[in-house]
């Protein structure tokens, strides 16, 4: 993720949580060798609202993901605000290129719950 601080809040919330543990990466391209190195059965990626990690980014990172830690199940957080990113997210669901996509402006306790069932 590229939200730091949403990261560290989500990490604080679920700090006591049994059975869940947060690691974070900022770096999308060590994305595997994080998932690899922390045992990661999920991960949620950022899709920015910036062009660096667009919806075409993060899709093709998914795609690549399902490839080399086929186990990982994997969430977007999306812009609620960008109508061609959530289409794009509802298809790639439907296709079961991801598990699943939030928006930017879920509450972290939502958040925190979706992580636990994803």
């Amino acid at each position: 993720m590229q939200r730091k601080s949403l990261a560290q809040g989500l990490m604080a919330k679920v700090r006591d949580v049994s059975g869940i543990q947060l690691c974070y990466e900022s770096d999308y391209a060590n994305a595997d060798v994080s998932i690899r190195s922390c045992l990661a059965t999920g991960v949620l990626l950022e899709v920015s609202e910036d062009s660096t990690h667009d919806i075409n980014f993060c899709l093709s990172l998914c795609v690549w993901l399902r490839e080399v830690t086929p186990r990982c199940r994997l969430m977007l957080m999306c812009p609620e605000g960008q109508d061609e990113t959530v289409h794009r997210a509802i298809e790639a669901k439907r296709r079961g290129e991801i598990d699943d996509f939030v928006f930017y402006d879920v509450s972290l306790d939502y958040l925190a719950a979706i992580l636990q069932t994803l």
